[in-house]
Formats: structure tokens, sequence, C-alpha cells
């Protein structure tokens, strides 16, 4: 093998290894910004910053056995957000979809501008139906 074929082995391989150990990807821990029960079940929204942020923006949904902290696949999920507004609520978009952990959703948002925000969050499958209420401040 030439040396130039040599070097540009090297360097793939190296950026091969950097994409497959996160480099780059901005993997932050995850900080719990709110937990609420809702029979077994704990559901808990977390943020890889302190708070949901007004604009686009991205937050996990974890669903948790209130017995022993596992985390449980609950199915499909739904979240709708509302802001009460004079005369009409605002409301917020929001997508979310499953993430190879069960019982762990990755969640999608914007929000128009910064304030109290109110998050209900449905499910439906295998832990039965359920749904519970959020609310908190989005910066």
């Amino acid at each position: 093998m030439t040396r130039p074929a040599i070097a540009v082995t090297w360097v793939l391989l190296i950026s091969a290894m950097s994409v497959a150990s996160g480099c780059g990807r901005g993997t932050a821990p995850l900080t719990p910004l709110q937990s609420v029960k809702s029979g077994a079940l704990d559901v808990v929204l977390l943020s890889d910053h302190d708070a949901i942020r007004h604009g686009k923006d991205s937050f996990v949904i974890e669903f948790k056995s209130a017995s022993n902290g596992n985390l449980v696949d609950v199915g499909t999920v739904r979240v709708t957000a509302s802001m009460p507004m004079p005369g009409m609520p605002m409301f917020g978009s929001i997508d979310v979809q499953r993430t190879g952990v069960p019982g762990r959703y990755a969640a999608t948002s914007e929000f128009s501008m910064a304030g109290t925000w109110r998050l209900m969050v449905e499910w439906d499958g295998p832990a039965g139906r359920g749904a519970v209420g959020f609310s908190g401040n989005v910066q």
C-alpha cells in the first residue's frame, strides 16, 4: 500500500471510531426536569439542559415502574402543549418517537414563546392506557 493510501485508511478508521464512540454528538447527561406519578408509573421529563427552551428544542420522556424504577414500554405516546392566554390559548408543537430503549421516548418541540406551558402526555400500549399533565416553565 502506498503512503497516501495508508494515510487515508487511518483517517477513515479514526473517523469511524469517533462516530461509533459518539464523539462530537453533544451527548450531555440528561437532567430530570419533572416527574409525575400515574398509577404504577412514574413519567419523567429529562433534558440535556436545565429546562425546555422556546423555539425548537428536544427532550426525553421516560416511563418507569414506580415500584422498582425500571423503564416500562407504554406503546404509543402523544404529547400536546398549550399556554393559557387571554381570549384564546396558544398551542405548541411536540413530536414523540420511540427510541431504541423501551420506555424512553425522544420528543422534539417548538414553543413560540417562553412562559408557563401545560403538557399533556398520553399513552396507549402494553402498560395500559393513561395520561398525565405537567405544568412547567419553558425558557
